[in-house]
């Protein structure tokens, strides 16, 4: 599950700060559990070079098919998730915070992540859909044909 994002350290959430309780830990349980199933590409994301291939291998329809599955499915899933989990951790006693500074860590975490998987998705899915060259030094970004 979500490989390579450090998901599972929870320790670096608690630095200089009291350790995530019983509770906390039961809500991130949960969380971990609503997002099994969910296959890594989702966290990881893809690129356009990838959506192409997607398309030549199984048609430009299919292509499209899976990528909305994969924006209202997957991506949506995760949000949820995140939103989920965010309610069902207890609440702080500290008035200034809404949850404990561990679990707040935790939460911009897990949303600065799937932001930016939402962005990356965005890019690719335009950037295929425009026909548009990947090589970010292309002026433009120039269909890979060189055409105009």
């Amino acid at each position: 599950m979500m490989a390579g994002t450090g998901i599972d350290d929870l320790s670096k959430y608690e630095s200089g700060t009291d350790p995530f309780t019983a509770a906390e830990l039961k809500a991130i349980a949960c969380f971990r559990e609503d997002l099994s199933g969910i296959p890594d590409i989702a966290f990881t994301g893809f690129d356009a070079d990838g959506i192409r291939r997607l398309a030549s291998e199984h048609g430009v329809g299919e292509a499209r098919e899976m990528l909305h599955s994969f924006s209202t499915d997957l991506l949506n899933r995760w949000w949820l998730a995140i939103l989920s989990l965010e309610n069902d951790l207890p609440t702080s006693t500290d008035e200034s915070a809404r949850h404990s500074a561990a679990a707040a860590r935790y939460v911009g975490h897990l949303t600065a992540q799937h932001l930016n998987a939402c962005a990356k998705f965005e890019h690719a899915v335009t950037m295929w859909f425009l026909d548009l060259d990947t090589d970010l030094s292309s002026p433009l970004y120039l269909n890979r044909d060189g055409d105009e």
